[in-house]
């Protein structure tokens, strides 16, 4: 006999108070103890805990390099520039995300061209891509939205097709999985953000993805790049 549910009087599954459910991130003492000892150290600007984060994270992954950043926005501002988008270059992004999945293009010179979303995902749809592309387009941007897989086999399959890149924004989705393949891995770059709201969560930073080393030299040369010689 089938328990009733706890709407119709049957037992709670869940047990904890609902206030519980708005109490994040969660912090605990190995968390504590991981901030009190950089502070203790007088390293709070060395890069060892950051570079120990980015190898993790990759291996986690399965992916060849990672980059730390301060937030999520500024890891796919990294992906363009890595990718070499500037002046005149299109991408192309789903109609509905944070502003931070593709404005950073703005920047670098380029342009956002919206594409339809799939209603019962809310991700990108990939039957309304192909006829956005133009002898502009250099990148889509795939939105792993709200936890949901964006469809990346039609998009993996657009991209090679037209010979343009694909940039994973995998901000709402981390650990999320495609086809029994993490998310974050099928395109030629990814950008998460780590930011305190966020399902993993290190106060506020951003992290890239990538197996493909020239994007991992080029992204970071950003910072360092006038902001006229970034547009040609």
């Amino acid at each position: 006999m089938k328990e009733k549910l706890a709407i119709l009087g049957g037992p709670r599954k869940v047990k904890a108070e609902p206030s519980d459910t708005f109490t994040w991130p969660i912090v605990n003492k190995e968390i504590e103890e991981a901030v009190l000892e950089v502070l203790r150290a007088g390293n709070m600007s060395g890069t060892d805990v950051t570079k120990r984060f980015e190898e993790g994270f990759a291996r986690w992954h399965g992916m060849k390099y990672a980059l730390g950043h301060n937030t999520g926005t500024a890891a796919l501002h990294g992906a363009m520039f890595g990718l070499g988008i500037g002046r005149g270059d299109e991408i192309i992004c789903p109609s509905i995300t944070y502003w931070a999945s593709c404005l950073q293009v703005l920047s670098l010179g380029g342009t956002v061209v919206f594409a339809d979303i799939n209603p019962e995902t809310l991700c990108i749809d990939p039957n309304d891509i192909e006829h956005r592309i133009s002898k502009r387009t250099k990148a889509i941007v795939a939105v792993h939205y709200v936890g949901m897989p964006a469809d990346m086999d039609p998009i993996m399959n657009i991209a090679r097709r037209h010979n343009i890149k694909v940039i994973e924004d995998v901000s709402h989705a981390h650990g999320a999985l495609y086809k029994g393949k993490m998310v974050g891995t099928f395109g030629d770059v990814s950008g998460f953000s780590l930011m305190s709201g966020k399902s993993f969560a290190c106060g506020e930073a951003g992290i890239l993805l990538t197996n493909d080393r020239q994007i991992y030299e080029r992204a970071p040369a950003l910072v360092t790049m006038p902001d006229m010689m970034r547009l040609k």
